[in-house]
């Protein structure tokens, strides 16, 4: 089984996230991955899911800055969607070939993709990224960011090491690097948050947890 988790990427000050966290009493780390840039990390849910896109909105109303929701799931397939005043800017696929069956209200047999988009049986997407524009995901970055090797992080284009395929985590990790971005606590679930990692996560918890 492969690699899912959901974190963000906050872009403004610790205190303002930390309230919004409290204010909607929800359990995360909170750790510093460049300047003004915070990996934020909500506990799952029971299903092992955790909710970002909402959580991402609500960061976005209070600090002004822009915020992206990762989703990884099975190591397979990512998306990225990228929030600005409470919505969505921009969203980010690794794979728009990647799809399961489905069936609609009308119980038609569709494709769905991981963005949700549905596709009909006949006419499935092409492989490939989508929404892959560096010059929208650079201004999250620190310092003079390569819009070039930005580039090949969202295409894929990183090398391989003779790996049959590019693991949607290890894609993640290449495109915050490219970023200038500490990948290690953007990369990993709750609950396997890396608690030794400098600089130390801030553990937000829920009034009264």
């Amino acid at each position: 089984m492969g690699t899912s988790y959901q974190t963000i990427l906050a872009v403004g000050g610790l205190a303002e996230i930390r309230r919004v966290l409290t204010d909607v009493d929800t359990e995360a780390y909170v750790t510093e991955v460049g300047e003004r840039r915070w990996a934020v990390v909500p506990r799952e849910e029971e299903a092992g899911y955790a909710e970002v896109d909402d959580l991402a909105q609500l960061i976005t109303l209070l600090t002004r800055e822009p915020a992206v929701a990762f989703d990884v799931f099975d190591s397979s397939v990512m998306r990225a969607s990228l929030h600005t005043d409470g919505r969505e800017a921009h969203r980010y696929l690794s794979d728009r070939g990647w799809v399961t069956e489905y069936w609609d209200d009308d119980d038609n047999e569709v494709l769905a993709a991981f963005d949700g988009t549905l596709y009909p049986l006949d006419a499935p997407p092409p492989p490939g990224p989508s929404g892959h524009d560096p010059a929208v995901f650079a201004p999250l970055g620190v310092g003079a960011v390569d819009p070039v090797a930005l580039g090949a992080a969202l295409r894929g284009d990183v090398p391989l090491d003779d790996a049959p395929r590019l693991f949607a985590e290890c894609q993640h990790r290449a495109i915050l690097a490219a970023l200038r971005l500490d990948p290690c606590p953007l990369t990993r679930p709750f609950r396997h948050a890396h608690l030794e990692h400098l600089p130390a996560p801030t553990h937000v918890r829920p009034e009264g947890g």
